[in-house]
């Protein structure tokens, strides 16, 4: 009787260590990913937690999925392991798929330069573009444009460890094409723009320009109804890239480019960066004026003018004094 008690204590005792490991909090200094690559058993991802502090006894959880079923519904991905779930609680996660998910934001004004440096910094994604040329990529993308700058949405894109740069790029390009095009539909006519490749290239210029974008835009759809010159400063240091210094200099201004729109009449080859949809509204629906000039006042806002000895009185105003 003596020993059959003991047997019931003993029992008793392992019972309640293995719901302990299994339902207790999990104890961590600080959350930490686990990566279950493909064909992972839970005795290989039960070493993993062991190390990590999760568990003490890879014993119970191995055979707790092993009579529950779930050592065999194991799905490979990456996964959050944090100090506010339970063992039981991960294993759930790990056998419904239930991975993390990153996030990579591609900002307003962004180049494809800065867009490539922003893949490669981001922690996850898979570079399988490498050296790729424009060309090739842009057939990757299906797009018809000539260019890469300029064609992709401003927004946040959420993946999975393992995504490839091209499936980025793919969802920022199509879920840009499904906007603009059905603005690009609904235009309203006698716009100076052959394609929308070039509406792209003005609301881009906007972009950088200010928070005004419909005024901006009516001056540069009558500086280009006029064949004026844009003389936007934006396109400058565009073209200039890394050799801009953070100030525009007179040199600059004559400065051979096909991007210098000081020296060259009409839009530029293409766009100088990533449009927000408030841009390419603006660039199809431009505030109806006369004005030609803006000059910035300092303050994020500008000062139009309808004629040359106007803006100069502006300058002085707000530039020179």
């Amino acid at each position: 009787m003596k020993i059959f008690k003991t047997l019931l204590i003993g029992i008793a005792f392992f019972i309640g260590i293995f719901f302990a490991n299994l339902y207790s909090k999990i104890s961590l200094e600080e959350d930490f990913y686990l990566l279950i690559e493909p064909g992972m058993s839970m005795n290989d991802i039960s070493i993993i937690l062991k190390s990590k502090d999760v568990i003490y006894m890879p014993f119970f959880l191995n055979q707790f999925s092993r009579i529950s079923g779930k050592s065999k519904k194991i799905k490979a991905g990456e996964y959050m392991v944090s100090s506010d779930e339970s063992v039981v609680g991960l294993l759930n996660k790990i056998t419904t798929g239930d991975t993390f998910t990153r996030e990579i934001r591609l900002s307003e004004g962004m180049t494809f330069y800065d867009v490539m440096a922003k893949l490669n910094n981001t922690e996850g994604l898979i570079d399988d573009i490498g050296k790729s040329t424009d060309q090739l990529i842009l057939k990757k993308l299906n797009s018809s444009y000539l260019t890469l700058e300029g064609i992709f949405s401003p927004d946040t894109f959420y993946f999975e460890r393992g995504a490839n740069f091209t499936s980025i790029l793919k969802r920022a390009y199509e879920q840009q094409e499904k906007k603009i095009q059905e603005l690009w539909e609904s235009r309203i006519k006698n716009l100076p723009y052959k394609n929308i490749q070039e509406v792209l290239t003005l609301a881009s210029i906007i972009e950088k320009e200010g928070i005004e974008k419909s005024m901006i835009a009516g001056v540069f759809i009558n500086r280009l109804n006029k064949n004026m010159k844009l003389q936007s400063d934006p396109t400058i240091i565009y073209a200039l890239g890394e050799d801009f210094s953070g100030d525009i200099k007179r040199r600059d201004l004559r400065f051979k480019h096909p991007y210098n729109t000081y020296i060259n009449k009409g839009l530029p080859p293409g766009p100088i960066g990533l449009v927000s949809l408030s841009s390419f509204k603006a660039a199809l629906n431009p505030d109806i004026s006369t004005n030609l000039y803006f000059v910035s006042k300092g303050d994020g806002t500008h000062q139009f003018s309808v004629t040359l000895e106007q803006h100069n009185q502006a300058v002085k105003d707000y530039q020179l004094k």
